[in-house]
Protein backbone atom coordinates (compact mmCIF):
# COMPACT_ATOMS: atom_id res chain seq x y z
CA UNK A 1 0.00 0.00 0.00
CA UNK A 2 1.64 3.44 -0.78
CA UNK A 3 1.76 6.04 1.16
CA UNK A 4 -0.45 8.28 -0.80
CA UNK A 5 -3.09 5.60 -0.59
CA UNK A 6 -2.70 5.55 3.56
CA UNK A 7 -2.45 9.43 3.47
CA UNK A 8 -5.63 10.15 1.55
CA UNK A 9 -7.51 7.00 3.06
CA UNK A 10 -6.67 8.15 6.16
CA UNK A 11 -7.55 11.94 5.68
CA UNK A 12 -11.15 10.55 4.01
CA UNK A 13 -11.98 8.26 7.17
CA UNK A 14 -11.68 11.44 9.18
CA UNK A 15 -13.60 13.63 7.16
CA UNK A 16 -16.51 10.52 6.35
CA UNK A 17 -16.82 10.28 10.23
CA UNK A 18 -16.80 13.66 10.80
CA UNK A 19 -19.27 14.14 8.48
CA UNK A 20 -21.26 11.25 9.86
CA UNK A 21 -21.34 12.54 13.25
CA UNK A 22 -22.67 16.26 12.40
CA UNK A 23 -25.45 14.66 9.97
CA UNK A 24 -26.82 12.82 12.82
CA UNK A 25 -26.50 15.27 14.88
CA UNK A 26 -28.43 17.34 12.91
CA UNK A 27 -30.95 14.76 12.17
CA UNK A 28 -31.43 14.67 15.57
CA UNK A 29 -32.01 18.36 16.56
CA UNK A 30 -33.78 19.64 13.92
CA UNK A 31 -36.32 16.86 12.44
CA UNK A 32 -37.98 18.70 10.20
CA UNK A 33 -37.08 20.57 7.01
CA UNK A 34 -35.40 23.66 8.24
CA UNK A 35 -34.82 27.29 6.64
CA UNK A 36 -34.66 26.64 2.18
CA UNK A 37 -35.68 23.12 2.89
CA UNK A 38 -38.91 23.86 3.44
CA UNK A 39 -39.26 24.15 -0.39
CA UNK A 40 -36.80 21.86 -1.36
CA UNK A 41 -37.60 18.46 0.79
CA UNK A 42 -41.23 19.25 -0.17
CA UNK A 43 -40.79 19.37 -3.87
CA UNK A 44 -38.44 15.96 -4.03
CA UNK A 45 -41.19 14.20 -2.26
CA UNK A 46 -43.74 14.92 -4.84
CA UNK A 47 -41.11 14.00 -7.04
CA UNK A 48 -40.65 10.76 -5.14
CA UNK A 49 -44.90 10.55 -5.36
CA UNK A 50 -44.48 10.47 -9.06
CA UNK A 51 -45.89 14.12 -9.02
CA UNK A 52 -43.71 15.96 -11.67
CA UNK A 53 -46.88 18.42 -12.66
CA UNK A 54 -46.72 20.72 -9.83
CA UNK A 55 -44.01 23.22 -8.99
CA UNK A 56 -43.13 25.28 -5.97
CA UNK A 57 -42.88 29.27 -7.49
CA UNK A 58 -40.74 29.51 -4.40
CA UNK A 59 -38.03 27.05 -6.16
CA UNK A 60 -35.72 29.26 -8.51
CA UNK A 61 -32.99 26.31 -9.08
CA UNK A 62 -33.84 23.63 -11.59
CA UNK A 63 -34.98 20.52 -10.20
CA UNK A 64 -31.58 18.39 -10.64
CA UNK A 65 -30.92 17.45 -6.85
CA UNK A 66 -34.50 15.84 -6.61
CA UNK A 67 -34.55 13.98 -10.22
CA UNK A 68 -30.73 12.58 -8.47
CA UNK A 69 -32.72 11.45 -5.15
CA UNK A 70 -35.24 9.57 -7.17
CA UNK A 71 -32.75 7.32 -8.34
CA UNK A 72 -33.19 4.82 -5.41
CA UNK A 73 -36.61 5.21 -5.16
CA UNK A 74 -36.87 4.14 -8.85
CA UNK A 75 -34.63 0.94 -8.09
CA UNK A 76 -36.55 0.22 -5.16
CA UNK A 77 -39.77 0.33 -7.07
CA UNK A 78 -38.09 -2.03 -10.28
CA UNK A 79 -36.90 -4.79 -8.08
CA UNK A 80 -38.71 -4.88 -4.42
CA UNK A 81 -42.42 -4.21 -4.58
CA UNK A 82 -43.71 -2.06 -1.78
CA UNK A 83 -43.60 1.37 -0.09
CA UNK A 84 -40.90 3.60 -0.83
CA UNK A 85 -42.26 6.21 1.96
CA UNK A 86 -39.02 6.06 3.42
CA UNK A 87 -36.52 7.09 0.69
CA UNK A 88 -38.83 10.26 0.61
CA UNK A 89 -38.08 10.99 4.64
CA UNK A 90 -36.11 14.11 5.91
CA UNK A 91 -33.22 12.20 6.68
CA UNK A 92 -33.05 10.12 3.69
CA UNK A 93 -32.96 13.15 1.03
CA UNK A 94 -30.40 15.00 3.44
CA UNK A 95 -28.03 11.64 3.61
CA UNK A 96 -28.53 11.63 -0.47
CA UNK A 97 -26.46 15.19 -0.23
CA UNK A 98 -24.27 13.44 2.18
CA UNK A 99 -23.52 11.21 -0.66
CA UNK A 100 -22.47 14.14 -3.08
CA UNK A 101 -20.03 15.60 -0.34
CA UNK A 102 -18.16 12.06 -0.10
CA UNK A 103 -17.41 12.53 -3.73
CA UNK A 104 -16.63 16.07 -3.31
CA UNK A 105 -13.96 15.11 -1.57
CA UNK A 106 -12.20 12.57 -4.16
CA UNK A 107 -12.87 15.60 -6.73
CA UNK A 108 -10.91 18.13 -4.45
CA UNK A 109 -7.65 15.11 -4.10
CA UNK A 110 -7.94 14.76 -7.78
CA UNK A 111 -7.64 18.19 -8.06
CA UNK A 112 -5.18 19.09 -5.37
CA UNK A 113 -3.03 16.32 -6.44
CA UNK A 114 -2.85 17.34 -10.15
CA UNK A 115 -2.30 20.68 -9.79
CA UNK A 116 0.15 21.33 -6.79
CA UNK A 117 1.95 17.64 -6.79
CA UNK A 118 3.45 17.85 -3.23
CA UNK A 119 4.33 15.06 -0.62
CA UNK A 120 0.95 12.85 0.45
CA UNK A 121 0.55 13.81 3.43
CA UNK A 122 0.61 17.22 2.56
CA UNK A 123 -2.00 16.89 -0.32
CA UNK A 124 -4.07 14.76 2.07
CA UNK A 125 -4.13 17.24 4.75
CA UNK A 126 -4.80 20.04 1.70
CA UNK A 127 -7.55 18.33 0.74
CA UNK A 128 -8.91 17.87 3.81
CA UNK A 129 -8.98 21.10 5.03
CA UNK A 130 -10.32 22.23 2.11
CA UNK A 131 -13.57 19.65 2.40
CA UNK A 132 -13.86 20.95 5.60
CA UNK A 133 -14.66 24.39 4.89
CA UNK A 134 -17.22 25.84 7.36
CA UNK A 135 -19.73 27.13 4.76
CA UNK A 136 -19.81 24.42 2.00
CA UNK A 137 -19.33 21.70 4.80
CA UNK A 138 -22.26 22.23 6.29
CA UNK A 139 -24.55 22.96 3.55
CA UNK A 140 -23.72 19.27 2.44
CA UNK A 141 -25.66 18.17 6.17
CA UNK A 142 -29.14 19.76 4.78
CA UNK A 143 -31.23 18.94 1.34
CA UNK A 144 -29.44 22.29 -0.42
CA UNK A 145 -28.32 22.32 -4.16
CA UNK A 146 -24.84 23.99 -3.36
CA UNK A 147 -23.55 20.31 -2.96
CA UNK A 148 -24.24 19.14 -5.60
CA UNK A 149 -23.52 22.05 -8.05
CA UNK A 150 -20.12 22.35 -6.19
CA UNK A 151 -19.74 18.80 -7.15
CA UNK A 152 -19.83 18.75 -10.47
CA UNK A 153 -18.68 21.88 -11.73
CA UNK A 154 -15.42 20.85 -10.33
CA UNK A 155 -15.87 17.34 -10.80
CA UNK A 156 -15.99 19.42 -15.18
CA UNK A 157 -12.50 21.16 -14.08
CA UNK A 158 -10.66 18.25 -13.02
CA UNK A 159 -11.93 15.93 -16.13
CA UNK A 160 -10.92 19.02 -18.44
CA UNK A 161 -7.48 18.90 -16.82
CA UNK A 162 -7.10 15.21 -18.10
CA UNK A 163 -7.80 16.42 -21.28
CA UNK A 164 -11.31 14.54 -21.47
CA UNK A 165 -13.16 17.55 -22.76
CA UNK A 166 -16.66 16.06 -23.63
CA UNK A 167 -17.03 13.85 -20.55
CA UNK A 168 -16.02 17.05 -18.61
CA UNK A 169 -18.62 19.15 -20.72
CA UNK A 170 -21.49 16.83 -20.27
CA UNK A 171 -20.33 17.19 -16.32
CA UNK A 172 -20.81 20.80 -16.65
CA UNK A 173 -24.09 20.14 -18.19
CA UNK A 174 -25.08 18.32 -15.30
CA UNK A 175 -24.28 20.84 -12.89
CA UNK A 176 -26.74 23.31 -14.71
CA UNK A 177 -29.71 20.90 -13.34
CA UNK A 178 -28.50 22.02 -10.14
CA UNK A 179 -27.85 26.07 -10.29
CA UNK A 180 -28.21 27.67 -13.48
CA UNK A 181 -25.50 30.44 -13.21
CA UNK A 182 -22.96 27.27 -13.53
CA UNK A 183 -22.98 27.78 -17.26
CA UNK A 184 -20.99 30.56 -16.64
CA UNK A 185 -18.08 28.05 -15.02
CA UNK A 186 -18.85 26.07 -17.86
CA UNK A 187 -17.56 28.43 -20.20
CA UNK A 188 -14.45 29.17 -18.06
CA UNK A 189 -13.86 25.26 -17.97
CA UNK A 190 -13.48 25.77 -21.65
CA UNK A 191 -11.60 28.93 -21.56
CA UNK A 192 -8.98 27.59 -18.94
CA UNK A 193 -8.62 24.25 -21.15
CA UNK A 194 -7.58 26.40 -24.61
CA UNK A 195 -5.74 28.94 -22.43
CA UNK A 196 -3.67 25.13 -21.76
CA UNK A 197 -2.50 25.12 -25.34
CA UNK A 198 -1.15 28.84 -25.08
CA UNK A 199 2.56 29.48 -24.49
CA UNK A 200 3.75 30.81 -21.52
CA UNK A 201 5.21 34.25 -22.50
CA UNK A 202 1.40 34.68 -24.17
CA UNK A 203 -0.34 33.67 -21.32
CA UNK A 204 1.85 36.43 -18.64
CA UNK A 205 1.47 39.17 -21.45
CA UNK A 206 -1.92 39.19 -19.95
CA UNK A 207 -3.40 41.07 -23.15
CA UNK A 208 -6.07 39.39 -24.73
CA UNK A 209 -4.79 41.58 -28.16
CA UNK A 210 -1.52 39.10 -28.25
CA UNK A 211 -3.58 36.20 -27.55
CA UNK A 212 -5.84 36.61 -30.65
CA UNK A 213 -2.81 37.49 -32.33
CA UNK A 214 -0.88 34.19 -31.47
CA UNK A 215 -4.45 32.40 -32.60
CA UNK A 216 -4.07 34.05 -35.44
CA UNK A 217 -0.65 33.79 -36.69
CA UNK A 218 -0.40 30.11 -35.34
CA UNK A 219 -3.38 28.87 -37.31
CA UNK A 220 -4.58 26.89 -34.29
CA UNK A 221 -7.97 28.02 -34.58
CA UNK A 222 -9.52 24.69 -35.57
CA UNK A 223 -7.72 23.14 -32.79
CA UNK A 224 -9.32 25.20 -30.08
CA UNK A 225 -13.02 25.26 -31.79
CA UNK A 226 -12.99 21.43 -31.80
CA UNK A 227 -11.87 22.10 -27.91
CA UNK A 228 -14.60 24.39 -27.29
CA UNK A 229 -16.92 22.29 -29.05
CA UNK A 230 -18.39 20.09 -26.34
CA UNK A 231 -18.19 23.18 -24.00
CA UNK A 232 -20.26 25.66 -26.26
CA UNK A 233 -22.95 23.08 -26.94
CA UNK A 234 -23.72 23.51 -23.09
CA UNK A 235 -23.58 26.82 -23.24
CA UNK A 236 -26.15 26.73 -26.01
CA UNK A 237 -28.13 24.90 -24.10
CA UNK A 238 -28.09 27.74 -21.48
CA UNK A 239 -28.80 30.47 -24.46
CA UNK A 240 -32.22 28.40 -25.46
CA UNK A 241 -33.47 27.79 -21.85
CA UNK A 242 -32.82 31.55 -21.38
CA UNK A 243 -35.30 32.00 -23.89
CA UNK A 244 -38.04 30.11 -23.10
CA UNK A 245 -38.01 30.63 -19.65
CA UNK A 246 -37.63 34.32 -20.47
CA UNK A 247 -34.68 34.97 -17.82
CA UNK A 248 -32.51 32.99 -15.87
CA UNK A 249 -34.43 31.84 -12.56
CA UNK A 250 -36.87 30.08 -12.57
CA UNK A 251 -40.30 30.35 -10.17
CA UNK A 252 -40.53 33.49 -8.02
CA UNK A 253 -38.31 35.86 -9.87
CA UNK A 254 -39.89 38.94 -7.93
CA UNK A 255 -37.16 38.53 -5.03
CA UNK A 256 -34.22 37.19 -7.26
CA UNK A 257 -34.54 40.31 -9.73
CA UNK A 258 -31.18 40.68 -11.06
CA UNK A 259 -29.20 43.93 -10.21
CA UNK A 260 -25.64 46.00 -10.88
CA UNK A 261 -24.81 44.90 -7.19
CA UNK A 262 -20.80 45.70 -7.80
CA UNK A 263 -19.66 45.64 -4.13
CA UNK A 264 -20.43 41.68 -4.34
CA UNK A 265 -16.78 41.92 -5.90
CA UNK A 266 -15.48 43.39 -2.65
CA UNK A 267 -17.15 41.16 -0.57
CA UNK A 268 -16.01 38.12 -2.39
CA UNK A 269 -12.80 39.21 -2.08
CA UNK A 270 -12.70 40.37 1.77
CA UNK A 271 -14.57 37.24 2.22
CA UNK A 272 -11.65 35.01 0.77
CA UNK A 273 -8.89 36.55 2.59
CA UNK A 274 -10.65 37.14 5.85
CA UNK A 275 -11.71 33.54 6.04
CA UNK A 276 -8.09 32.61 5.65
CA UNK A 277 -6.08 35.20 6.87
CA UNK A 278 -3.55 33.10 8.03
CA UNK A 279 -2.35 30.78 5.27
CA UNK A 280 -2.91 34.40 2.98
CA UNK A 281 -0.57 36.23 5.63
CA UNK A 282 1.65 33.54 5.01
CA UNK A 283 1.57 33.33 1.53
CA UNK A 284 0.88 36.90 0.47
CA UNK A 285 3.76 38.15 2.91
CA UNK A 286 4.42 41.78 2.70
CA UNK A 287 2.58 43.26 -0.55
CA UNK A 288 5.07 44.56 -3.09
CA UNK A 289 4.94 48.38 -3.84
CA UNK A 290 3.49 47.73 -7.39
CA UNK A 291 0.21 45.90 -5.77
CA UNK A 292 -0.30 48.75 -3.63
CA UNK A 293 -0.08 51.35 -6.42
CA UNK A 294 -2.77 48.91 -7.52
CA UNK A 295 -4.63 48.90 -4.90
CA UNK A 296 -5.15 52.90 -4.56
CA UNK A 297 -6.23 53.16 -8.28
CA UNK A 298 -8.56 50.87 -7.32
CA UNK A 299 -9.76 53.28 -4.43
CA UNK A 300 -11.55 55.38 -6.31
CA UNK A 301 -13.23 53.06 -7.99
CA UNK A 302 -14.13 50.95 -4.84
CA UNK A 303 -15.52 54.20 -3.66
CA UNK A 304 -18.10 54.71 -6.76
CA UNK A 305 -19.16 51.31 -6.37
CA UNK A 306 -20.26 51.15 -2.80
CA UNK A 307 -21.70 54.78 -3.28
CA UNK A 308 -23.92 53.94 -6.43
CA UNK A 309 -24.51 50.18 -6.17
CA UNK A 310 -24.50 48.44 -2.93
CA UNK A 311 -28.02 46.36 -2.26
CA UNK A 312 -29.86 46.16 0.48
CA UNK A 313 -32.08 42.69 0.01
CA UNK A 314 -35.15 42.35 2.14
CA UNK A 315 -33.83 38.85 2.64
CA UNK A 316 -30.24 40.14 4.08
CA UNK A 317 -32.05 42.57 6.58
CA UNK A 318 -35.08 40.33 7.93
CA UNK A 319 -33.59 36.92 8.06
CA UNK A 320 -31.62 35.82 11.06
CA UNK A 321 -30.58 32.58 10.05
CA UNK A 322 -28.24 33.65 7.76
CA UNK A 323 -24.68 35.32 9.25
CA UNK A 324 -24.77 37.82 6.74
CA UNK A 325 -27.15 39.23 8.47
CA UNK A 326 -25.37 39.92 11.45
CA UNK A 327 -22.64 41.10 9.70
CA UNK A 328 -24.88 43.49 7.80
CA UNK A 329 -26.44 44.74 11.42
CA UNK A 330 -23.52 45.02 13.26
CA UNK A 331 -21.25 46.63 10.72
CA UNK A 332 -22.36 47.73 7.81
CA UNK A 333 -25.49 49.30 9.64
CA UNK A 334 -23.69 51.04 12.64
CA UNK A 335 -22.90 53.83 10.59
CA UNK A 336 -23.33 55.38 6.95
CA UNK A 337 -19.56 55.63 6.51
CA UNK A 338 -18.61 52.55 7.90
CA UNK A 339 -19.11 50.51 4.27
CA UNK A 340 -16.48 53.25 3.22
CA UNK A 341 -14.36 52.63 5.99
CA UNK A 342 -13.61 49.33 4.70
CA UNK A 343 -12.05 50.24 2.00
CA UNK A 344 -9.34 49.40 2.95
CA UNK A 345 -9.62 45.71 3.95
CA UNK A 346 -11.40 45.67 0.09
CA UNK A 347 -8.09 46.79 -1.27
CA UNK A 348 -5.78 44.81 0.63
CA UNK A 349 -7.95 41.50 0.12
CA UNK A 350 -7.80 42.26 -3.97
CA UNK A 351 -4.28 42.54 -3.88
CA UNK A 352 -3.55 40.28 -1.89
CA UNK A 353 -5.44 37.70 -3.73
CA UNK A 354 -3.97 38.85 -7.16
CA UNK A 355 -0.17 38.29 -5.64
CA UNK A 356 -0.76 34.92 -4.34
CA UNK A 357 -2.36 33.89 -7.56
CA UNK A 358 0.14 35.46 -9.99
CA UNK A 359 3.25 32.89 -8.44
CA UNK A 360 0.75 30.35 -9.77
CA UNK A 361 -1.62 31.08 -12.62
CA UNK A 362 -1.17 33.48 -15.57
CA UNK A 363 -2.92 36.97 -15.56
CA UNK A 364 -5.41 35.62 -18.46
CA UNK A 365 -6.22 32.72 -15.78
CA UNK A 366 -7.04 35.40 -13.17
CA UNK A 367 -9.06 37.92 -15.74
CA UNK A 368 -11.30 34.98 -16.96
CA UNK A 369 -11.81 34.01 -13.05
CA UNK A 370 -12.25 37.90 -12.49
CA UNK A 371 -14.61 38.16 -14.92
CA UNK A 372 -16.67 34.92 -14.32
CA UNK A 373 -17.29 35.98 -10.60
CA UNK A 374 -18.26 39.28 -11.75
CA UNK A 375 -20.73 37.35 -14.08
CA UNK A 376 -22.33 35.15 -11.32
CA UNK A 377 -21.95 37.59 -8.19
CA UNK A 378 -23.15 41.45 -9.69
CA UNK A 379 -26.01 40.43 -10.81
CA UNK A 380 -27.30 38.84 -7.26
CA UNK A 381 -29.27 41.57 -5.35
CA UNK A 382 -28.84 38.67 -2.39
CA UNK A 383 -25.17 38.97 -0.08
CA UNK A 384 -24.75 35.11 1.05
CA UNK A 385 -21.82 33.62 2.05
CA UNK A 386 -22.46 30.61 0.10
CA UNK A 387 -22.59 31.91 -3.17
CA UNK A 388 -19.02 32.52 -3.20
CA UNK A 389 -18.25 28.68 -2.76
CA UNK A 390 -17.09 28.15 -5.87
CA UNK A 391 -15.02 31.14 -6.63
CA UNK A 392 -13.51 30.97 -3.07
CA UNK A 393 -12.12 27.12 -4.13
CA UNK A 394 -11.14 28.13 -7.36
CA UNK A 395 -9.14 30.65 -5.65
CA UNK A 396 -7.37 27.75 -3.47
CA UNK A 397 -7.75 25.58 -5.23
Amino acid sequence: MTSATLSFGAAFAVYAASSYAVLQRVSDVVAQPYMDEIFHIPQAQRYCNGDFGVWDPKLTTPPGLYLLSMLPVHVQRRVVSGTTTSLCSVGYLRTTNWVLGMALFWVLADLVSRLHPKRPVVSAATTLSLALFPVSFFLQHLYYTDTGSLLFVLGSYALSLRNRHFSAAFMGFVSLWFRQTNAVWVAFVGFAAALRMVPEEVQLSGSVLVLGKWVVHRNVRGAIVWLLAPYLVVSGFFVAFVVVNQGIVLGDKSHHEAGLHVPQILYFFAYVVGSSMPLFAQMAGPLPWRSLVLALALGLTMTWAIGCCTIEHPFLLSDNRHYPFYVWKNVFRRHSLMRYLLLPLYGYAMTAVHHVLTAQTSMLWQLALLACTALVLVPSPLLEFRYFTRDHLGVFI
